[in-house]
């Protein structure tokens, strides 16, 4: 026959090594969880540098210029095409001295 101390000691063993277990199984998964992120971190790293590579290679200025000379039909700047902002102002003062009023 089993005395009251000895069943109140027996129950809380039974009580600690539940909660043990609980614990234990609890951390396990929090480890998961954590290893999964972390591995979802070094693939966005990953993916962030090689799309970082392909923006670097997309913006190349001998790239861009032979896309804007063909497939936007723009010309390259001549030195003609460069004005002075002093020359713009004159420019437009003696427009609009002519034009009547």
């Amino acid at each position: 026959m089993i005395r009251y101390p000895s069943f109140l000691v027996v129950f809380l063993i039974v009580v600690v090594g539940i909660s043990l277990y609980q614990i234990k199984f609890f951390i396990t998964q929090n480890e998961v969880a954590l290893k999964t992120i972390k591995t979802k971190i070094v693939n966005a790293k990953s993916d962030l540098e090689i799309l970082n590579a392909e923006l670097s290679y997309l913006k190349r200025p001998d790239r861009i210029e032979k896309i804007a000379l063909t497939k936007l039909e723009l010309k390259e700047i001549l030195p003609t095409d460069i004005w002075n902002l002093k020359d713009l102002v004159e420019a437009t003062k003696s427009i609009n001295a002519r034009v009547p009023k």
